[in-house]
């Protein structure tokens, strides 16, 4: 999966999103002026933001958005390479989670996305990244 931003991120986007690429193990690709239909050939992340800060989240495959979550964003420490995240949850957001980004939803990792009433990025039992959810929506929500 690739992550990008908007045409012109701020710094904090820029790094938020370098973080989550590390997280991820996802390839973090600057957009500058190209279009969306670009990256349509593979699943990509969209991160926009709102008063400069992460703020949206839209998930698109084959270049229609399946998932948009709002959310406001505390990035608690940095985050270096490592293994594969594991998606945990039975909430039809972490199913659709799941299903938007490829990553496993059973077995183990030191890495966990753990979802409930927030998304959770957690390494080594330690949050890394919390994303408190506003508003979800998509065709994979169900």
């Amino acid at each position: 999966m690739i992550i990008t931003t908007a045409r012109k991120p701020s710094s904090k986007i820029r790094t938020f999103c370098k973080h989550l690429g590390r997280f991820t193990g996802w390839e973090y690709v600057t957009r500058g002026k190209t279009g969306l239909e670009a990256f349509a050939d593979e699943p990509f992340l969209l991160v926009g933001e709102h008063r400069g800060n992460p703020g949206s989240f839209n998930f698109f495959v084959n270049g229609d958005p399946i998932l948009s979550i709002h959310a406001s964003v505390s990035l608690d420490k940095e985050v270096g390479p490592g293994e594969e995240p594991v998606i945990e949850g039975e909430s039809p957001l972490a199913r659709a989670l799941g299903r938007a980004t490829g990553l496993k939803t059973e077995g183990t990792s030191e890495r966990v996305i753990r979802i409930n009433d927030k998304i959770e990025f957690i390494d080594k039992d330690e949050p890394v990244i919390v994303l408190k959810v506003l508003d979800k929506r998509g065709e994979w929500i169900v």
